[in-house]
């Protein structure tokens, strides 16, 4: 688990788009056609997990293709997507930014040499291994440039991509779920900000982690139940954009005051009303507009 998550691109995400194969689904940026996304196969078979964890599959999927936008200005999950954004965690890759650095990304690939042992990533286990062990940014013994082609060649592939959607569900779907159980919060949106926030921040137990903000949350407005959800959401936002700008961990500064407007944009939605995520809906994020299905 990494001390927290990173945004990973902000801009330029049109080639990368390009080189990235087989989204859970597909909506186009507000200025673009405004037709409805292209649904594929992959998303009929994630719409049963979808219906856990207090959303519907709808509400699932808006959340996801929020996070989506946020990680790589795009709405279509991003499973190929892989670059080193120079944070000290060596690799970004795939939909959630698994990286090499702190055995996020070992997991995905073992979880997928698992199922398809001769696939192109699987030589890359020992290296990802010493990496995860030593805590090491330095992605030379890979090496990047060929572990970067196996991974994006990889995203090709519906059991990578399952493997993925697998790894996001256990390490950062569930436990904010559960989270959110037990500070009672019952609107879709301020479960897709807590979602959101798991998966920047992880769920470990940092200063920088999801857990320690709803703790300093609680400390300053309250609890759900006392505060009410929308006071406590808006002191969790508060507090979110706190830690962004000012977070324990300094190799994530630079990264993470660019980030805040994920944040903004959630309270963006939230001054709106639209507590369900209704859809469709439209967002500006970091100065783009998209469309919300």
């Amino acid at each position: 688990m990494p001390v927290s998550r990173t945004t990973h691109r902000l801009t330029a995400v049109a080639a990368v788009a390009a080189l990235t194969a087989g989204a859970a689904w597909t909506v186009t940026p507000a200025q673009a056609a405004p037709d409805g996304p292209a649904r594929t196969d992959a998303v009929s078979a994630a719409a049963p997990r979808a219906a856990a964890g207090g959303l519907t599959p709808d509400q699932r999927r808006r959340a996801d293709q929020l996070i989506s936008v946020f990680e790589n200005s795009t709405t279509e999950i991003q499973y190929g997507y892989a670059e080193n954004i120079n944070d000290g965690r060596g690799v970004t890759a795939g939909r959630a930014g698994f990286t090499t650095n702190d055995g996020d990304a070992l997991k995905v690939v073992r979880a997928y040499t698992a199922v398809s042992p001769d696939n192109p990533l699987a030589r890359f286990v020992p290296e990802l291994e010493r990496l995860a062990a030593s805590g090491s940014g330095d992605t030379g013994g890979l090496p990047e440039s060929e572990y970067i082609a196996a991974w994006k060649q990889s995203a090709e592939d519906p059991a990578f991509r399952q493997v993925q959607d697998d790894q996001v569900d256990q390490r950062y779907f569930t436990p904010a779920m559960d989270q959110a159980d037990r500070l009672g919060l019952t609107t879709a949106l301020a479960r897709a900000e807590l979602y959101d926030a798991s998966i920047q921040h992880g769920n470990g137990g940092e200063y920088d982690a999801l857990p320690a903000l709803i703790a300093r949350t609680d400390a300053k407005a309250g609890t759900p139940s006392t505060a009410g959800e929308r006071a406590w959401l808006t002191a969790f936002f508060d507090v979110r954009v706190d830690d962004l700008t000012n977070p324990a961990n300094s190799s994530t500064a630079d990264e993470w005051r660019k980030s805040v407007d994920r944040v903004e944009c959630l309270r963006r939605i939230a001054a709106t009303g639209n507590d369900n995520l209704d859809g469709p809906f439209t967002i500006t994020a970091f100065g783009t507009g998209y469309t919300i299905r």
